[in-house]
């Protein structure tokens, strides 16, 4: 039995891609589910055959998305109910979203689409959009917010214009006309903007922090009560959950927080551990308790980007050298304190030891640049923060919500 189809308005023959750039104003667009190991690939390939990184869009590497959507791999998709759909128009492949929401209502009601990648034509926007939003609707959500891959501990927004440009691991990448159809009504269906989430980035020879920071952990009387401490990978499982932990609680009251599961710690701990090569989660604890945690990794897509998405027969090795620290940046995609530490001043000597640590890191392996990312918005205490150190913006992604009723949020 074939996949279910979600919108329709024309069909074809299957397994071509629509040019890269290419617009139209066509409207017979037809969505369905994907089925099938050829219409996975297909999906995955997408981005790379819609012209990938020259057309602005970010490849991951093909094994790499294959374990996302690997239920043996991914052992916490089954936590999800989930549909990856495909837009076709007259035979050909030209836009593909994914659509999730949790199982065990953890979003209350709020269902997710990501991984977006189409040509440009607001028709084939609206009718994935449309697509997402009747899924959902048949899950039983009430709203939909994205870009987003699967939850907020993942992939978020869609990339807008302006900032650096500078390709970063896990921070993904779109045409800047992407976020102009997600803001047009006649393309978002409903959708309102929610949320802005920004990066900012360290040049670690102009770094402030240290120099200002020493004399003042030096001076205070807890300074012996407040230790830093990196991952113990000799019991990498035990390391996990405590991360798993600290985060759940420290990012508890943020926009959209939603806890790691057990499933989900034991993806990261797999997706995490190639990475600690070079990378370091640090722990800071205060009396021998754990309260705050900052990681530290390889900015691997001044690599990847270059791959089109394929390690074979060439990118093994430069994935290698990447893995190992040859490259000239670095993401620090976690940096939080527990809830009960908030406003005090151990919480603001952690997160300023941790900063310390996290700088000693990237100057050693000779990474020039640490992009902090990403950071809410409206979160004033840690935008102050990158102001001190200094890291000013340099990127800004956008989320996007509607009601299911078709209002805009």
């Amino acid at each position: 039995m074939g996949a279910p189809v979600l919108r329709r308005a024309g069909s074809g023959c299957r397994g071509q891609v629509h040019p890269a750039g290419h617009t139209t104003l066509s409207t017979t667009i037809e969505v369905r589910e994907v089925t099938g190991a050829a219409e996975a690939e297909l999906w995955l390939a997408l981005p790379s055959r819609l012209g990938g990184e020259a057309a602005g869009w970010t490849v991951p590497l093909l094994y790499e998305s294959r374990r996302v959507f690997d239920p043996g791999f991914n052992t916490a998709l089954s936590e999800w109910h989930l549909a990856r759909l495909l837009a076709w128009r007259d035979g050909q492949a030209v836009g593909r979203l994914v659509v999730a929401l949790p199982r065990d209502g953890a979003t209350a009601g709020i269902g997710n689409f990501g991984f977006p990648a189409l040509v440009q034509d607001p028709a084939v926007l609206r009718a994935l959009l449309d697509a997402a939003a009747e899924r959902l609707r048949r899950w039983g959500a009430t709203a939909m917010r994205g870009p987003v891959s699967f939850s907020v501990n993942h992939e978020v927004g869609a990339q807008m214009p302006g900032g650096d440009g500078e390709p970063m691991l896990r921070m993904p990448r779109n045409p800047p006309w992407l976020t102009a159809m997600l803001d047009d009504p006649a393309a978002n269906g409903g959708l309102g903007r929610e949320q802005d989430v920004v990066a900012c980035t360290l040049t670690v020879a102009e770094e402030r922090h240290r120099a200002r920071f020493a004399p003042v952990l030096a001076a205070w009387p807890g300074r012996d009560r407040l230790r830093v401490r990196g991952m113990n990978l000799a019991r990498l499982g035990a390391e996990i959950a405590i991360l798993r932990d600290i985060y759940t609680d420290a990012w508890a009251r943020n926009w959209a927080a939603q806890s790691v599961s057990e499933a989900e710690a034991g993806v990261m701990r797999k997706l995490l551990t190639p990475l600690l090569g070079t990378g370091r989660v640090f722990f800071a604890e205060w009396d021998g308790v754990p309260i705050g945690l900052c990681s530290v990794v390889p900015n691997l897509e001044e690599v990847s980007q270059h791959l089109d998405g394929r390690l074979w027969p060439t990118g093994w090795a430069a994935m290698a050298g990447a893995l190992m620290g040859r490259v000239g940046s670095a993401r620090m995609p976690l940096l939080g304190v527990r809830q009960q530490w908030r406003g005090t001043t151990v919480s603001a000597m952690a997160v300023g030891a941790m900063l310390s640590r996290a700088i000693d890191l990237a100057e050693r392996r000779g990474w020039g640049r640490l992009q902090i990312s990403w950071i809410l918005e409206d979160n004033a205490a840690m935008m102050a923060t990158m102001r001190r150190l200094p890291a000013p913006e340099t990127g800004r992604w956008r989320i996007w919500r509607r009601s299911l009723d078709g209002a805009a949020a």
